[in-house]
C-alpha cells in the first residue's frame, strides 16, 4: 500500500515539476502561492508608465498672453506719459490751478419758467467742486464768479482774449450761458441736443467760449436735461484748455485701448473654447466699450457727420439700459458654476429681464424716470452679486477646480464700492466727490481688468484640469494594456496548467484504480481527483465568461427532464424534493450553461445543508413585466457552517470562515452569477427564516 501511495505522489510531482521547474526534489510538496506568484512575476514584462509632460502651449494661447501683456504695458505707458506731459508745461500751474472760477453757487427752479433776471434775485446755495442735483425735472441754474487774476502765477502772464468754459460730463442736453456783459445778445448754448460741428471750440467736453474778462465777473448757466443733473464747470484760458484736453484725450485713449484689448482677448478665447461664459463676456465687453465711447464723447466727435445730435444723445441714454442688461446677463452665467442660492439667482434673473423694460419708458418719453430706475438697479445689483458670492456652496472634492471664494469676494466688493460711488451721489443719497464724475468709466475699467484676470485664471484652471484628465486617460489606457497583457499571460498559464494537471490526474486515476475495489483509500482518492477536476473546470469556465469568450448556444430545453437528470446524478438523491409545474413550457436557453448553474446550486445545498436534512428544488413560470420567464429555487436547512454572508456570497474566491472544512474553490456561485447574467437572467440569494434559498430567473 505504501509503495502505491509513493508512486501516485511521484506521478503528480513530476507533472508539477514540468510546470514549475524551480521546485526542489524531495518531499514532493506543492509549491506555495508566494513562490508561484514570484515565478509568474519574473515572467512578466515590466512596463514603466511615465506621466505625460505638459504639451507646449498652442500659438493661439501664446498670442492671447501677448495681447494681455501688451494691454497692461500700453496702459502703464500712456498713464506715465500723461503724468510727464502734465509736469512738462514749462512751469505753468497744473490741474485745477488753471481754473479761474473762484465762487460757485446753484439754484433749483422747480417751475422751469424763471428767466435769468428773475433768478439773479433769488437765494443761491454755494458749492465746491462738481454739482450733482440728481434726477429731477427742474431747471438747474449755476452762478459762476470768474476772476482772471485769481491765481498769483497768472498775474504776470500774457493776457489772452478768449476763455473756455469747460463743462463735464458731455452727456447733458442743453447748457445756456448768460453773460451780463452782453445783455442784448441771445444766450450761447451747448449740449447733446446741439450739433458738435457748430461748437466754437471742439473737444470731447461741452464748451462755451467767452471773451476773457479784465476783472472779476459773474455769469449764469442754465442746465436743462433729462439725464442726471451732474455738472462740473472750469474757466480756462484757450491754451490751458488745449493742454488739458490733450491730457484728457490721452487718458480716454488709454481707457478705450484697454477695454478693446480685453475685448480682443475675450473674442480669441471664445473662438478657441466656445464656452457660454466667455461668449457672455464678449457681449458684455463689446457693449461696455460702446457705452464708454458714447459717454466719453467719441460718438459726438466721430459720428456727427452722419447722425443728428438727438440720435446720438438718445443712443447714449439707451446704452445705459443695454449695458446694465449685458452686465447682469454675464454675471448670471458666470456665477452659476459656483452654485449660489437659487432664490438669489432668480432675483438676478428678474433684474436682468426687468432692465430692458426701461427702454420702453425711454421710447414713451419718460427718459428721466427710466434713467433713475437704472441708477437704482445699478446700486442694488452689486450688493446682490456680493451676497450670492458669499452664500455660494463650498466646492466638493469631486468638483472641477474653480476660483476661490476669497478672490470672488475681493472682486465683487471692489466693483460694489466703485459703482456705489457713482450711483449714490447720482441719486442724491451721498455728497459728490470730485472724482465721482467719471466713476462709471472707472467702474468699467476696473471691472474689465478684474473680470479679465478672473476669466484668464479660470481658463488656466480649466486647461490644467483638461491636461490632467488627458494624462489620466492615457495612464488608464496604458494600465489597460498592462492588464490585458497580464490577463493573456495568465490565460496561457492556466491553459498550460490545466493541460498538465489533467494529464497528471489521468495518471493518478489509473494508479488509484489499481487499489483494491471498495477500499476506503480508493474512494478517497477518487473524491480528491474529482475535486481537483472540478476546481480546474471552474477556473477555466470563469476565465472564459469574464472575457466574454463563450457565446450561448440557445435551444429549447425541457426543464423538468433536465432537473430530474441532475437530481439523479447526486449522491443523496432520496433527500432531494423536486417540484415542477406540469404545464411548464420549454425554456429557450443554453442547456450546458443552465446545467452548470443548477449543478452548482445543488452541490452547494448538499454540501452545506444540515445533516440528513432534505433539499427542496422547485421550478415554475414567472413573468417580469412584459417578459416571460422561469424561476428556479433551491433551498436547504443551514448546517454547521452557518448561513452565507449576503454581501460576500457571490464574490470571487470567497468562502465562509466555517466552510474550509469542505472541499471547494469559492468559484461556484461567482461562476453561476456570471452565467446567469450571460443568459439574460439573474441569480439572487433570498434567505428565509429557517432555510438558505437561492433563486435563478431566466427568460423563456
Amino acid at each position: 500500500m505504501g509503495a502505491k501511495k509513493k508512486h501516485i505522489r511521484s506521478c503528480v510531482f513530476q507533472t508539477m515539476r514540468r510546470v514549475f521547474p524551480n521546485i526542489s526534489d524531495g518531499t514532493g510538496a506543492v509549491p506555495s502561492l508566494n513562490r508561484l506568484n514570484g515565478q509568474i512575476n519574473n515572467n512578466h514584462k515590466i512596463i514603466k508608465i511615465v506621466k505625460i509632460a505638459p504639451k507646449k502651449q498652442m500659438p493661439l494661447n501664446s498670442l492671447l498672453r501677448l495681447i494681455a501683456s501688451l494691454a497692461q504695458c500700453c496702459l502703464v505707458v500712456l498713464l506715465a506719459t500723461w503724468q510727464l506731459q502734465g509736469l512738462a508745461q514749462t512751469g505753468q500751474p497744473t490741474g485745477n490751478q488753471r481754473d479761474h472760477i473762484s465762487v460757485r453757487a446753484w439754484f433749483d427752479d422747480a417751475t422751469n419758467g424763471l428767466g435769468h433776471e428773475q433768478v439773479s434775485a433769488m437765494t443761491w446755495t454755494p458749492y465746491v467742486g462738481p454739482l450733482r442735483n440728481g434726477y429731477t425735472a427742474s431747471t438747474t441754474w449755476i452762478k459762476l464768479k470768474i476772476d482772471p487774476l485769481a491765481h498769483e502765477a497768472w498775474r504776470g502772464a500774457d493776457r489772452q482774449t478768449r476763455m473756455i468754459l469747460r463743462i463735464q460730463p458731455g452727456h447733458l442736453d442743453e447748457i445756456a450761458l448768460f453773460d451780463p456783459r452782453y445783455p442784448d445778445q441771445p444766450p450761447q448754448v451747448a449740449g447733446d441736443q446741439h450739433s458738435w460741428l457748430l461748437s466754437k471750440y471742439r473737444s470731447f467736453n461741452q464748451n462755451l467760449v467767452i471773451a476773457a474778462p479784465s476783472e472779476a465777473i459773474e455769469v449764469l448757466l442754465r442746465l436743462r436735461t433729462q439725464t442726471h443733473h451732474g455738472i462740473h464747470v472750469e474757466a480756462l484760458h484757450w491754451d490751458d484748455a488745449i493742454a488739458s484736453d490733450r491730457q484728457q484725450q490721452l487718458i480716454m485713449g488709454a481707457v478705450i485701448t484697454f477695454l478693446i484689448m480685453v475685448l480682443a482677448w475675450a473674442v480669441f478665447a471664445w473662438f478657441e473654447k466656445r464656452e457660454r461664459v466667455i461668449g457672455a463676456f464678449v457681449i458684455h465687453q463689446l457693449i461696455s466699450v460702446l457705452f464708454a465711447m458714447s459717454l466719453l464723447g467719441f460718438f459726438r466727435v466721430y459720428l456727427s457727420d452722419w447722425l443728428t445730435a438727438t440720435v446720438i444723445s438718445n443712443t447714449t441714454s439707451a446704452l445705459f439700459a443695454i449695458t446694465t442688461t449685458a452686465v447682469l446677463w454675464f454675471h448670471w452665467h458666470f456665477l452659476r458654476e459656483f452654485k449660489p442660492p437659487v432664490l438669489g439667482m432668480r432675483c438676478l434673473q428678474l433684474l436682468t429681464m426687468a432692465t430692458p423694460l426701461t427702454l420702453l419708458l425711454m421710447l414713451a418719453g419718460f427718459m428721466t424716470q427710466a434713467l433713475q430706475i437704472i441708477a437704482f438697479m445699478c446700486t442694488l445689483y452689486p450688493v446682490l452679486l456680493l451676497l450670492l458670492v458669499c452664500l455660494a456652496d463650498k466646492p466638493a472634492p469631486s468638483d472641477a477646480p474653480r476660483l476661490s471664494r476669497l478672490r470672488l469676494i475681493v472682486i465683487y466688493s471692489t466693483m460694489c464700492l466703485i459703482l456705489a460711488s457713482a450711483t449714490l451721489p447720482a441719486l442724491g443719497w451721498l455728497p459728490s466727490p470730485p472724482w465721482a464724475m467719471y466713476s462709471a468709466i472707472g467702474y468699467g475699467v476696473v471691472s474689465a481688468a478684474m473680470l479679465f484676470s478672473a476669466l484668464r485664471l479660470r481658463s488656466m484652471l480649466a486647461m490644467t484640469e483638461r491636461r490632467n484628465q488627458k494624462n489620466d486617460l492615457v495612464l488608464a489606457e496604458k494600465l489597460l494594456v498592462v492588464e490585458q497583457d497580464k490577463r493573456r499571460e495568465q490565460d496561457r498559464f492556466m491553459t498550460m496548467l490545466t493541460h498538465e494537471l489533467t494529464n497528471a490526474l489521468a495518471t493518478a486515476h489509473l494508479a488509484i484504480g489499481s487499489l483494491a475495489a471498495g477500499s476506503a483509500m480508493r474512494a478517497r482518492g477518487y473524491r480528491a481527483l474529482e475535486s481537483m477536476r472540478d476546481i480546474i473546470r471552474r477556473c477555466s469556465q470563469s476565465g472564459a465568461f469574464e472575457d466574454n469568450k463563450s457565446a450561448p448556444e440557445l435551444a429549447a430545453v425541457n426543464v423538468p427532464a433536465l432537473l430530474l437528470e441532475l437530481c439523479d446524478q447526486m449522491s443523496a438523491r432520496d433527500q432531494i424534493l423536486l417540484k415542477t409545474d406540469a404545464d411548464m413550457t420549454d425554456c429557450h436557453t443554453d442547456r450546458k450553461l443552465l446545467t452548470i448553474i443548477l449543478g452548482n446550486l445543488l452541490d452547494n445545498a448538499l454540501k452545506y445543508r444540515a445533516t440528513a436534512s432534505a433539499i427542496e428544488v422547485t421550478a415554475g413560470p414567472q413573468s417580469r413585466g412584459s417578459l416571460g420567464g422561469l424561476l428556479f429555487s433551491v433551498s436547504n436547512l443551514p448546517g454547521d457552517t452557518g448561513r452565507p454572508d449576503a454581501e460576500q456570497v457571490f464574490k470571487k474566491y470567497w468562502r465562509g470562515p466555517s466552510a474550509t472544512r469542505h472541499a471547494g474553490s469559492g468559484l461556484g456561485l461567482y461562476l453561476s452569477l456570471l452565467i446567469a447574467n450571460h443568459l439574460g437572467g439573474d441569480l439572487r440569494y433570498q434567505p428565509e427564516d429557517s432555510n438558505v434559498r437561492f433563486e435563478l430567473w431566466l427568460p423563456i
